[in-house]
């Protein structure tokens, strides 16, 4: 007879069933493939008599299988489950009722507390109903006020909001290692892009923005945040200065690092920071990248003793996990990443993975019979929707934005016609006509436990903002224009329940308040002299430009209306508001043209 094991259900109406039909609490673990304590709860650490697995022994095994109903999500796979049930961290131990209702929970749990924890819940779930049900229903309520923030009316946008939250960004600054906040410490890069950003706005004057990005980036890069062996980095470090990291590496972060620190070597002139980015741009495409299949994986699992050991050593040992599941919005914000990192480094091949990859998602993501994208498929073919996880918001939205920067880039068309495929499932299943922007799932009268509630995540809306508003500057469309605007209305009191982790918000409201540089690039697409035109079109602003690709073959009436000439092609013609520079024909004269709006 072979040892007891939990016996883990999966989420869904059977175990929720299960439950209500023998009156039993649940236990949710919430879990990842690269969370170095969600093996350890599993398994232990061989050797470590403090450290034995929780979930391995097997009297807690049969406590739980006997009282209990056990669920097991993997946070990756089930974003809108984590961010209603995370207790802090992972793994996540959280006990709900039968209905889903949360009883208590926390994160990691040894063997020795878990016994106690195990009885301590069903004595409480036995012996005071009425309690849980009061408790249970003043949490759906509280839960239901914060999931709905509404757009105000009068409410305006100005630069109070990216001002506000560059004050909490310096008050969480720390000065003596970088970085914000106090241990645990996580990038935030959304946070040194915004400095940045109002660093150049200011005419890079202002030296006090320079060196809280300058300071941070040298933390992440030079201590132990970063893997100086394979290069990219850790998620997030344990310790104030940065030297004793979580080890996994994930997909997520680098797409959202690379760019940052691109620019920062740009804008700084830190040589040490395009070395950062680019041995991190070696580091997904050897390991995370499939060349095969043209996708990323989600991440690396984390190792402690492989990742102390030396290039030689590490060369002996076979390297951690690769989760080989292709996240939509993850590989999305990687495309993106890679554009971006095509024009600072000027490497075409760059460009070409990142259109290849956006081709490859599409064909396996898109249903068309919802009119949007699944959220993500494993290496064996197993996809979201058949596993009855409804498409999200982050993935049509990060794959929508990154389609139109392709499509800046290359005026491919067929990069705008799917964003604006994707428009119709944004705005009738997940946007909140009444108060103003999305919610995270569609509606759904069959959802479990706080899955009934829908939330509107502040990052994502930020990003659909942000993709409305690129929308309205390419296309004129007023509608898109009103979209963003009360999207961002709607987090305007909101945002500063997240201090300075709101600054995507900042950032999308700095966008949405700023005039852009439009730059009309007029030239047959296939042709090297438009394509240079349009690779010089982003020259010292990757983020908050507008590039438009007008083919004279097929967009004459759109050049003639905007009053540009039809003949002397290749051109690209820098404007701001309605006043634009005469036309430039080689890629260092709109670089000068670029110098000479203000930029």
């Amino acid at each position: 007879m072979g040892e007891t094991r939990v016996r883990w259900r999966e989420w869904g109406e059977a175990a929720f069933r299960e439950a209500q039909e023998q009156d039993k609490p649940i236990l949710l673990s919430i879990s990842a493939t690269w969370c170095h304590w969600c093996h350890v709860m599993d398994r232990g650490i061989p050797g470590d008599p403090v450290h034995t697995g929780t979930y391995s022994d097997p009297e807690i095994a049969e406590l739980i299988n006997t009282y209990f109903v056990p669920i097991r999500v993997d946070t990756d796979r089930r974003p809108d489950i984590n961010a209603r049930y995370n207790m802090g961290g992972w793994p996540t131990t959280v006990f709900l009722t039968p209905d889903g209702e949360i009883l208590t929970g926390a994160t990691y749990i040894p063997p020795m507390q878990m016994r106690q924890v195990l009885l301590q819940v069903l004595q409480y779930y036995r012996s005071h109903r009425s309690e849980i049900q009061r408790r249970a229903q003043e949490i759906a309520r509280r839960r239901q006020e914060a999931s709905r923030p509404v757009a105000r009316p009068g409410a305006q946008l100005s630069w109070t909001i990216p001002m506000h939250l560059i004050g909490l960004i310096a008050r969480a600054y720390d000065p003596v290692y970088g970085g914000f906040g106090e241990a645990p410490k996580f990038p935030h890069p959304e946070a040194c892009l915004l400095l940045l950003v109002e660093y150049v706005r200011g005419g890079c004057r202002d030296e006090r923005l320079a060196e809280m990005v300058r300071r941070t980036l040298h933390g992440m890069a030079e201590g132990g945040m970063y893997d100086h062996v394979e290069g990219g980095w850790f998620r997030y470090s344990t310790t104030r200065d940065w030297s004793l990291p979580h080890f996994e590496k994930m997909l997520e972060d680098h797409a959202r690092l690379i760019p940052l620190y691109l620019y920062a070597a740009e804008v700084l002139e830190e040589e040490r920071f395009r070395e950062a980015a680019v041995r991190a741009l070696e580091y997904i495409q050897r390991t995370l990248y499939d060349p095969e299949r043209e996708v990323f994986w989600g991440s690396q699992d984390a190792d402690e003793e492989y990742y102390a050991l030396s290039r030689r050593e590490r060369a002996m040992r076979p390297p951690p996990a690769v989760d080989r599941t292709v996240y939509t919005n993850w590989n999305s914000q990687m495309a993106l990443a890679l554009l971006i990192a095509a024009d600072i480094l000027e490497e075409d091949r760059l460009q070409e993975m990142a259109l290849r990859n956006l081709d490859a998602v599409w064909e396996w993501a898109f249903d068309a019979s919802t009119g949007a994208l699944v959220h993500y498929m494993d290496i064996h073919g197993e996809r979201a929707d058949a596993k009855g996880v409804p498409p999200l918001l982050g993935d049509q939205i990060h794959y929508a934005r990154a389609a139109l920067a392709a499509f800046q880039r290359t005026g491919e068309r067929r990069f705008m016609e799917r964003a604006l495929r994707l428009r119709p499932y944004l705005e009738s299943a997940l946007a909140d006509p009444e108060g103003g922007g999305f919610f995270d799932r569609p509606e759904d009268p069959h959802a479990i436990g706080a899955l009934r509630i829908r939330q509107k995540p502040l990052e994502d809306n930020a990003a659909a903002a942000e993709f409305y508003l690129t929308l309205y500057d390419l296309t004129g469309d007023l509608r898109a224009r009103e979209i963003a605007e009360r999207t961002l209305l709607a987090f305007e009191q909101e945002y500063v329940k997240y201090d300075f982790a709101a600054a995507p918000y900042g950032l999308a409201v700095y966008r949405a308040i700023t005039e852009p540089v439009r730059v009309h690039v007029i030239g047959p697409r296939e042709d090297l002299e438009t394509r240079r035109l349009l690779r010089a079109a982003w020259h010292g602003d990757p983020f908050h430009r507008v590039v438009i690709p007008m083919d004279p073959r097929q967009d004459a009436p759109a050049i003639q209306a905007q009053g540009f000439p039809l003949d002397g092609w290749p051109a690209a013609y820098v404007c701001v508001g309605t006043r634009c520079l005469p036309p430039a024909r080689m890629p260092a004269e709109l670089v000068e043209r670029l110098r000479m709006s203000g930029r």
